[in-house]
């Protein structure tokens, strides 16, 4: 995970026509894709929207593959949910899986529900992809994120990385003292797991009194502003927002 991180965000920095888009442009790209996947249940709707969306990655000259396995790594979190709603929704039965019953009206409905999980994940990982994680939070200021919002998520991500530091340094420190895991039972495994979340929590929250205490003495309040780098839109940033625009629009109206 922590390997993921580094290099989601060493990707973000690849030149490519997509990457060098407005970050605001690729926000209300992914807003509108979110949008269009929770309102409308079209199964042939949100392949189409896949299908343009894998032909966006082809843009960003990151390896289709990586984007594709980070892809996957999310779907289980949300993606499990799909799979209990074919045995207990509905009324016409297809076949029993053993003793379960499979409903059509579940079946259909749990298709629909995986693929917009899809779509939407999709999307957001094609965002965080190609725009480092301080442009994204700077072009939702500039939409109308509110100010304390977007503080907050900026530190947290910023802290992110630190925090996975910090775990990764305090499991070294475990195995240069000769703890193998492999030879501990489950109740000291239990032990051993409790202690390394308890100090990774004591160095976070000391490092979030740290973090408060310079804020302060460099005057931050909730009322400072804080300077953003500007950019303006371009046609390139134009035309993608159209074309994205139109084949939304022709996959709605042809449903």
């Amino acid at each position: 995970m922590h390997g993921s991180l580094r290099s989601l965000e060493q990707d973000a920095f690849v030149e490519s026509p997509l990457h060098n888009m407005d970050a605001r442009i690729k926000l209300i790209f992914v807003f509108a894709v979110v949008l269009t996947a929770t309102l409308f249940n079209n199964a042939y709707l949100m392949i189409l929207i896949e299908i343009y969306i894998l032909c966006i990655m082809l843009f960003s000259k990151i390896p289709i593959l990586n984007l594709l396995k980070r892809i996957i790594m999310i779907i289980p979190f949300g993606g499990f949910i799909t799979l209990f709603q074919p045995f207990i929704r509905g009324e016409s039965i297809i076949f029993y899986l053993g003793i379960f019953p499979v409903y059509s009206e579940g079946l259909d409905f749990g298709i629909s529900l995986f693929l917009k999980f899809l779509v939407a994940i999709s999307s957001v990982v094609l965002l965080s992809s190609t725009t480092p994680m301080y442009e994204v939070i700077n072009a939702g200021k500039k939409l109308g994120i509110p100010s304390i919002m977007a503080t907050l998520l900026g530190m947290m991500i910023r802290y992110l990385f630190v925090m996975f530091d910090v775990l990764e340094s305090t499991i070294k420190a475990q195995k240069s003292r000769a703890l193998n895991r492999k030879n501990l039972g489950y109740k000291e495994l239990l032990n051993t797991f409790g202690s390394l979340i308890g100090l990774v929590f004591l160095k976070s929250y000391e490092q979030g009194e740290r973090t408060y205490l310079g804020m302060l003495s460099r005057g931050y309040s909730k009322d400072s502003k804080i300077k953003t780098l500007s950019q303006r839109i371009g046609v390139n940033d134009i035309v993608f927002l159209a074309v994205t625009t139109l084949v939304l629009s022709l996959g709605i109206l042809s449903l």
